[in-house]
């Protein structure tokens, strides 16, 4: 990340950062850290990915790698429960400090992410507490209780004060590159230079092609755009024949302009950060969660490759064997008198006479008393101290035993392939679970209990009574419809109309999460009734000299009442797709609202059966079905949340369309 790229994240993610709180950290190496941030009140977790030198980034998911325990341990009990003040970029610098306060202490968490960078933590007064990875460079020491040094300023990046003879006189004094000059000597991003350059025209880069009026132009430009980038960016990232170039918080229309490129843009810089380190994220997991498997596999296909060779030679053996004894067989007489030949003269004259017994005896070995006779391209190995049957014999069981080798060795190759498909189709549903766990990116709303009508009516429902007030205060409008079971205790649900009239099937959709979400799943009601009300009819005032109950509201005028909601909740997964691939999340809702856009999804009651086990039985059934690489990509937390208490399985439905989806993907 350029300084730039810097500011323009920081705006975006500022709101988020300050009045969060770090609720636990993952020291996962030297090179990669990750703070879990919370703002009081609410349940999601933000998750900021730190990369010294590299890159800063707030995600909503967490990586499943192992931390370095003791490193990770420090951590926590310096800055676990610390609020974050203030996050700022040092003096236009590739650093970001986060301003921690700690109880009564504040704390200063700098991110470096220039060369060479890391990650420090110092008190108020710039002493160093703990190091990401200790630095002793030409310039400064980066070690615990030494005052941290922020690294010298070789540049100046006001581009206002930049002086256009100053700048000619230097590019033609030391004969520099004209966006190396810019971006050494004055510190901009290099892709703002290319930049400028493309809109000044200028077609070489060279001191030679540049005048005053070329520097003029160029020093506008770049002003020009810092401006535009700060004020109002448009992240994207640029990618050239399908392969990522870089990401960026403008379109570089030096590149944007060549044919060959494409650009995708972002809503913001973090998103397209995100996407861009994506594939390093997904190798780390894999090689940690898959490594060992990969390698096991590996090692299992060099002993097939091994196996597959010498079960050739047996084979070739076993070809060489059976055109001897056919040889033997169909010859059987004339080797008959050759032996008997061979024994007599070995016996008589000695070994050096065997040409007496023909021209086929082609080698001999005395010290072993065996001799080769070739015939038809044949040869035949007989020893002189044994007979000829005995002889054939012994060519029978080599055949036999070469034989009973191909079968072992074919055999064990089979059991090989199977164990190797069988781990290959274990590590490539790992592999998709972990694509996508990391390409989930998670909407708003889901820190409700939520549902998206067939309409697209957004349904929100408070998870608790905090919750509850929470919509009410920062969500209900007048047009919006408020909905309630007729019990004490239970989700406020609102419907986001936009000022469009709700029809009946969204109304029952959102009366069947205030019934399922309040306390009558609980005491094991079949069904309840549920009223609903205009935004305007609610307030969270209660009338002189009346209370209102935590997570209560006031409703005003008259309730209108759907009757005998029954208390049937359907969970399902949705898979969704995107540019940069398939995730899946966890929906609620009727059966027949589910059916229509889960593939996998179970069906509950009120009952006495714990909801862990309800899980279990589901994420069993879908493995079962082939669909392991959901049930390891599933959040169990967030479908822990989704079921409202001890229940009964009404049915569990796997439909082969998700199969077919998730091929797609």
């Amino acid at each position: 990340m350029s300084w730039l790229d810097i500011s323009v994240w920081l705006n975006e993610q500022k709101s988020l950062l300050t009045g969060a709180f770090v609720d636990n950290v993952y020291i996962y190496s030297k090179n990669l850290a990750m703070l879990r941030l919370r703002k009081s009140g609410e349940q999601l977790y933000h998750y900021l990915v730190i990369e010294p030198g590299k890159r800063i980034s707030l995600t909503t998911f967490q990586l499943n790698l192992n931390i370095l325990k003791g490193l990770t341990d420090m951590w926590r009990r310096h800055i676990r429960g610390c609020k974050v003040s203030q996050a700022s970029q040092y003096n236009r610098e590739r650093l970001v400090i986060l301003t921690l306060t700690c109880g009564n202490e504040e704390k200063n968490l700098i991110i470096e992410l220039l060369p060479r960078g890391t990650m420090v933590l110092t008190n108020s007064a710039m002493e160093i507490i703990i190091v990401l990875e200790s630095k002793k460079m030409k310039d400064r020491v980066i070690v615990p209780k030494q005052k941290y040094e922020f690294p010298p300023k070789i540049w100046e990046v006001d581009v206002e004060s930049i002086n256009s003879d100053r700048v000619l006189e230097e590019l033609v004094k030391k004969k520099q590159n004209i966006v190396s000059y810019f971006v050494r000597a004055l510190g901009f991003p290099p892709e703002i230079i290319e930049t400028a350059l493309y809109l000044c025209n200028l077609e070489g880069s060279s001191c030679r092609s540049v005048d005053k009026h070329v520097v003029e132009c160029l020093i506008a430009n770049i002003k020009s755009l810092l401006k535009e980038i700060i004020e109002s960016p448009k992240p994207c990232i640029v990618y050239a024949h399908h392969v990522q170039i870089g990401f960026y918080p403008f379109i570089p229309q030096h590149l944007a302009k060549r044919h060959e490129t494409e650009v995708e843009l972002f809503q913001t810089l973090n998103e397209a950060i995100n996407k861009y380190f994506i594939h390093d994220i997904e190798e780390l997991v894999q090689k940690e969660r898959l490594g060992s498997s990969i390698d096991y596999i590996e090692k299992l296909k060099r002993a097939l490759q091994d196996m597959d060779k010498m079960l050739q030679e047996r084979k070739e053996k076993y070809e060489l064997l059976l055109r001897a004894l056919r040889v033997f067989e169909e010859h059987y007489p004339e080797l008959e008198e050759i032996h008997r030949c061979v024994q007599r003269v070995v016996r008589q004259e000695g070994w050096s006479n065997l040409s007496l017994c023909g021209t086929s005896i082609k080698a001999v070995d005395r010290f072993s008393g065996r001799y080769h006779v070739v015939i038809e391209d044949v040869d035949l190995e007989l020893d002189v101290r044994m007979n000829l049957v005995d002889i054939y014999n012994g060519y029978r069981k080599r055949l036999s035993d070469v034989g009973r080798d191909i079968k072992r060795i074919e055999s064990e190759m089979a059991r090989l392939r199977e164990e190797i498909s069988k781990m290959q189709l274990a590590v490539d549903a790992e592999r998709k679970s972990i694509e996508m766990v990391l390409r989930r990116s998670r909407e708003w709303y889901e820190k409700f209990h939520w549902a998206i009508t067939s309409e697209g009516f957004l349904i929100l429902g408070g998870r608790d009574a905090q919750q509850n007030i929470y919509l009410v205060k920062r969500f209900l409008e007048d047009n919006d419809i408020v909905l309630h079971a007729d019990i004490h205790g239970g989700s406020t649900v609102i419907i986001k109309t936009s000022g469009k009239t709700v029809d009946e099937a969204s109304l029952r959709e959102a009366a069947l999460l205030a019934a399922c979400y309040s306390k009558a799943w609980k005491l094991g009601l079949h069904s309840i009734d549920v009223f609903w009300v205009q935004g305007s009819q609610v307030s969270l005032s209660p009338p002189p000299g009346e209370y209102l109950p935590r997570g209560g509201f006031m409703v005003y005028g008259k309730k209108n009442y759907l009757h005998n909601i029954a208390l049937e909740l359907a969970v399902g997964i949705e898979v969704l797709r995107s540019e940069i691939g398939c995730s899946i999340r966890v929906a609620v809702g009727s059966q027949d609202s589910i059916v229509k856009k889960c593939g996998a999804y179970f069906v509950i009651k009120p009952g006495d059966v714990k909801i862990d086990e309800i899980i279990e039985r589901f994420l069993s059934e879908l493995s079962k079905r082939g669909l392991e690489s959901i049930a390891k990509a599933i959040d169990i937390n967030d479908l822990r949340v989704k079921i409202p208490g001890k229940s009964r399985i009404v049915k569990i439905v796997v439909n082969e369309e998700i199969r077919k989806v998730l091929e797609e993907c």
